[in-house]
């Protein structure tokens, strides 16, 4: 069974654009990792009060999460279609332009229903940005790349944790619409930028010649194991962002208060990506950093669903810390089961549709328990009944195999 992926170019470059200095390429990772990561942020610490505001039930808010989520899986493959058409930096400027025009739309918006359907185009256009984000580090920071995928991976959580941290602050100022709508006018300065550079010749070059296409890899057991535990850390995450804060309001917790848990959850994993995924580096066995990232997450979501008041910062960091140490992982163990850059894309991609299927699948699987039982501990036991049973992924979690690809041993 073969799902395809759309095309890739395969042939020669028409042109040889320079490249940014690297610290302004870096910077620019750093914008857009921001950028693609900050409604997650934002919208969590507002969902009480813009479910109060549009009279919304929490199946309902629960879509303001969920369905970004899932059409992130849907319109990934738009990115790769477009670039293939109008060349790498075109499409990312043209998707970053309706992203920020997306997102400045909820200034206006008054009932539910348009709030949810700005959430599905935001999600489309993200999807398709996150495969255009691996293209630009590659030719900016191709002596850099590691690093440039460790800045790029920070720069999401830390999108999260800005937004998350200053979004009640400005609705107390500023009211809901305001805050969610100020994230679009971050976007269009990104756009001003790339244009710029576009313009001054230093963007990624367009390729000539017939096309490649591409298929899922659904027949190969490899690719399903890669891809449940990539899908494990997306559930767990995007289920714990989306209704941490309200868990914590519900038991007790002041708004503010469950805001700062909610960044402390987003800060903590900085803590994880940066000192798992290098140890991938000097280390080829697997088993030990993903027993750690797992272990943590399982910890984690089982203090949150027995005791979510006491036990509230504690169970926020080890849920933070080994869910973002796992999503990371899971990034480089795609990259050890890829025999070449082609593979990697397709694993990768069929990784991408159906971890973030997974991920906006959590807060609307935990948005209706909400409303069947009238809390949201059900949901959080969900979330830790899902990450004990990932324990055994351990047992095939097998050490990385020889440099792929151009790379030689050391």
């Amino acid at each position: 069974m073969e799902l395809s992926l759309g095309t890739l170019p395969r042939g020669r470059r028409d042109t040889r654009p320079g490249r940014l200095s690297p610290w302004v390429a870096l910077a620019l990772v750093v914008a857009i990792g921001v950028n693609v990561r900050a409604i997650f942020g934002v919208t969590p610490p507002l969902i009480p009060v813009i479910s109060e505001d549009l009279g919304m039930n929490a199946t309902t808010a629960s879509l303001l999460t969920s369905l970004s989520v899932l059409a992130m899986a849907a319109g990934a493959p738009l990115g790769h279609a477009l670039a293939s058409r109008v060349g790498a930096d075109r499409a990312m400027i043209s998707l970053f332009a309706v992203l920020g025009l997306a997102e400045l739309s909820r200034l206006v918006i008054g009932t539910a229903v348009p709030l949810v359907v700005t959430a599905g185009l935001i999600g489309v256009f993200l999807g398709a940005i996150s495969t255009l984000a691996p293209a630009f580090i590659s030719h900016h920071l191709p002596r850099l790349r590691g690093l440039g995928t460790g800045v790029y991976s920070t720069s999401m959580a830390l999108g999260v944790a800005l937004a998350a941290g200053t979004a009640q602050p400005i609705t107390d100022r500023a009211g809901w619409r305001f805050t969610l709508s100020l994230w679009g006018v971050g976007a269009l300065l990104l756009v001003a930028a790339l244009v710029v550079l576009s313009l001054r010749g230093l963007g990624i070059p367009r390729t000539t010649g017939p096309r490649e296409r591409l298929a899922l890899p659904l027949r190969e057991g490899r690719a399903w194991f890669v891809t449940v535990v990539y899908s494990v850390p997306m559930f767990l995450g995007f289920g714990v962002i989306a209704w941490l804060p309200t868990l914590f309001v519900d038991h007790g917790i002041d708004p503010t208060t469950a805001a700062v848990y909610l960044v402390c959850f987003q800060l903590v994993q900085f803590l994880s990506i940066l000192t798992l995924a290098p140890l991938t580096d000097r280390i080829r066995g697997r088993r030990g950093v993903f027993a750690t990232a797992m272990v943590a997450s399982t910890v984690g979501t089982l203090m949150l669903t027995w005791e979510p008041h006491d036990w509230a910062l504690p169970g926020a960091l080890l849920a933070g810390f080994g869910i973002g140490g796992a999503s990371t992982l899971a990034l480089v163990k795609v990259q050890d089961e890829a025999t070449s850059p082609q593979d990697a894309t397709r694993l990768s991609s069929m990784c991408m549709l159906f971890s973030f299927t997974a991920g906006g699948a959590a807060p609307f699987l935990m948005g209706a328990l909400k409303d069947a039982t009238g809390s949201l501990v059900p949901g959080f036991g969900v979330c830790a009944a899902v990450s004990v049973l990932s324990l055994p992924l351990l047992i095939r979690m097998r050490p990385a195999g020889q440099p792929r690809w151009g790379d030689t041993p050391k």
